[in-house]
């Protein structure tokens, strides 16, 4: 063959092989679109596009175009988004059909609130009504977010469609709930700065009530250092939501603050009880018990060796997802030595390793491995939990701090998808010694549920990123130290005296309950602490009348020393002395964390909370922020005044458990 016909044939082959690579596969397609402003025609920048049921998601350019790729066939329903277009009472929705193999085009016509309209839109707006006089009007406030004769209704207008063949009879979402305004306070008419975000899954594990001594008078649970529950909680008042109450863990809204406690002397851990009269109830005691660990100091701490596994699908496509993400993990590099090491998987629709386990000295080779991080595919978490995990066990290290990082939105939707499919093999790997923590990014399509259990099953600990700042605490300012393991499988019961205590309430820990009679089991998991870590529990308890005991009960912990199958155990008796008479004369630590346990209640909406107000709580959290300056208190105030104002002038967008039964079998 002829060298001009061999290089002819290369470039056919080229051309092919790129023909390819753009192609859609036969077995999926792909939906594209374009978003308009229904008063001007000009394209719509930065709408987001979820294909609800799935984990993909794109953003409109600066042509208003948007693209999803890789879909596999099938009916789904698009939830089109933008904070100056969405609708008061729900984004819009549009049904489509993908086939194999080809092209569904969508194009929307989305109008301005009613709130965001300047004069001349209002005029616009009117016009636009009468041009469209006699078309299908929309019935009811439900009807708002369907579609009905292959027209999408956005805020009452409904908007030509052309090109797209859509379902005539859309089953609707649920409808929203309106709260009734608090006394005092009358709706305004100031609208969300942006929508509530869909497709959040988060578990009630209920709420501890009171129990009788004379029946049972221990309390068992494992201990929790979490917070993510708190920082989630604060991005939604932050933009102006309230939180679903599911999402209210109140033991993390306890353990995200700091109390003060002393470091132990000599020991591992230093125990501290104190009480008080409870300012809700004349008639009830609040009891706080802290647990301190020991510090490590920087120059006696374990050699990391650290295998992240991230999440790279689609729905990681955000700048507060992916690129966030990419940010905190350049900002962790710097805090690593040539002792530690590190290693990286990512995942879409499968697994792959992007850094073979590397010394942690090795910077540029570690960045490059993080800038070729880029979004797409659907998302297997379970392949790339499995990659990771045969990563670390290649790297393991006895006497070392072996740990998986799990950085994702928490939606997994191939392979195995629920926290128990995937569960046995992180625990197994966790007797083994190889740990897994897990960091959360993102709102919307995320899992809450599958990182909070995975974290507590793998022995590490979960948390939320939602900004930089938050970043720079998690993989900056705490994350060494979170990685130094105080002690593993730490318990915590108290014995209450019947004599003194007639009944019990443990606030939070719902879902870290222990067995009573398992306490000294020491096959019984329990939870980890860090160096220098604290864990706050606090009781509500009724007293017997006329009972001269002082004892009121004994805290008992138990954890195993890292690397040891030894246990320890130690004891503290709380005496009924150590009572002031009167709240206000607690010490401010003490009060901060029943502010904030009370706050927890009080958004999750709990039984012994009902008749609770935020007015009484800002009275009590506003005098903390002189006794304990610092940005903690502050912002803490800053959320309860953000709930209480979103409780008396806004629509509750918070559903009940039909709602969201209703909805997840219509879309998943």
């Amino acid at each position: 063959m002829k060298p001009g016909s061999i290089t002819k044939s290369l470039w056919i082959l080229l051309l092919l092989l790129v023909g390819a690579l753009f192609a859609e596969t036969p077995d999926t397609g792909r939906i594209t679109g374009t978003v308009y402003d229904l008063q001007t025609g000009d394209p719509v920048v930065g709408v987001s596009v979820w294909l609800l049921g799935t984990n993909q998601s794109a953003m409109t350019d600066s042509l208003g175009q948007f693209a999803i790729e890789q879909v596999r066939p099938g009916k789904y329903s698009l939830r089109i988004d933008h904070p100056d277009y969405a609708m008061t009472n729900g984004p819009t929705l549009v049904e489509v059909r993908v086939d194999p193999g080809r092209t569904t085009m969508v194009s929307v016509s989305m109008a301005k609130t009613i709130h965001e309209m300047s004069t001349d839109d209002a005029e616009n707006y009117k016009s636009v009504q009468d041009r469209l006089k006699g078309k299908p009007e929309i019935a009811g406030r439900e009807e708002t977010r369907s579609t009905v004769s292959g027209r999408i209704q956005a805020f009452g207008l409904p908007a030509p469609l052309p090109e797209v063949s859509l379902d005539k009879t859309a089953k609707l979402p649920p409808s929203y709930h309106s709260r009734p305004a608090g006394k005092g306070h009358v709706y305004s008419e100031k609208s969300y700065p942006s929508l509530p975000p869909f497709d959040m899954f988060f578990r009630d594990y209920g709420t501890n009530g009171f129990v009788d001594t004379r029946q049972d008078r221990f309390s068992t649970f494992a201990t929790d250092v979490d917070d993510a529950s708190y920082t989630l909680v604060r991005r939604y008042l932050l933009e102006g939501n309230l939180p679903p109450r599911d999402a209210i863990r109140v033991e993390e809204f306890l353990n995200h603050f700091d109390y003060g406690y002393n470091l132990p002397k000599y020991e591992r851990f230093r125990v501290f009880t104190e009480m008080v009269a409870s300012p809700f109830d004349s008639h009830a005691i609040l009891m706080k018990i802290g647990v301190k660990g020991k510090e490590i100091p920087r120059q006696d701490r374990k050699p990391l060796n650290l295998t992240f596994v991230i999440d790279v699908s689609g729905s990681m496509g955000f700048d507060n997802r992916l690129e966030l993400l990419k940010r905190s993990l350049r900002l962790l590099v710097a805090q690593l030595d040539r002792h530690d090491r590190v290693g990286i998987v990512d995942y879409g629709s499968c697994a792959h390793v992007v850094l073979e386990p590397v010394a942690a000295n090795r910077q540029r080779q570690i960045m490059q491995a993080i800038n070729s991080l880029y979004p797409g595919g659907s998302t297997n978490a379970e392949a790339g939990l499995k990659l990771g995990y045969q990563m670390a066990d290649r790297q393991y290290v006895k006497g070392h701090t072996n740990r998986i990082i799990l950085c994702s939105d928490g939606v997994a939707n191939v392979g195995r998808t629920s926290p128990e499919a995937i569960m046995q093999q992180v625990k197994r790997y966790a007797r083994k010694g190889i740990t897994l923590s897990t960091f959360g990014f993102g709102m919307g399509n995320y899992n809450d549920v599958l990182l909070e259990q995975l974290a507590q099953k793998g022995n590490g600990r979960y948390a939320y990123v939602n900004d930089d700042a938050e970043a720079r605490k998690q993989f900056v300012d705490e994350f060494v130290s979170n990685m130094q393991v105080l002690a593993r499988d730490v318990k915590i019961q108290v014995e209450f005296n019947p004599e003194v205590v007639a009944s019990y309430r443990l606030i939070g820990y719902e879902n870290r309950d222990v067995p009573d009679h398992l306490f000294r089991d020491s096959r019984q998991d329990g939870g980890e602490i860090g160096a220098g870590h604290e864990v706050t529990a606090l009781y509500e308890l009724m007293l017997n009348e006329r009972c001269r005991s002082e004892k009121a009960a004994t805290v008992f912990v138990r954890w195993k020393n890292v690397g040891e199958t030894e246990v320890t155990e130690l004891s503290r008796e709380v005496s009924r002395g150590k009572m002031p008479g009167r709240f206000d004369r607690a010490r401010p630590e003490l009060r901060l964390a029943v502010v904030a346990a009370r706050f927890a209640e009080l958004l999750k909406e709990t039984e012994p909370s009902r008749g609770g107000s935020y007015d009484r709580l800002v009275h009590l959290a506003e005098p903390l922020v002189r006794e304990l300056p610092g940005e903690q208190t502050r912002e803490l105030v800053k959320l309860i005044n953000q709930a209480r104002d979103l409780l008396a002038h806004y629509t509750d967008w918070r559903w009940d458990e039909s709602d969201d039964d209703n909805y997840r079998n219509h879309y998943r």
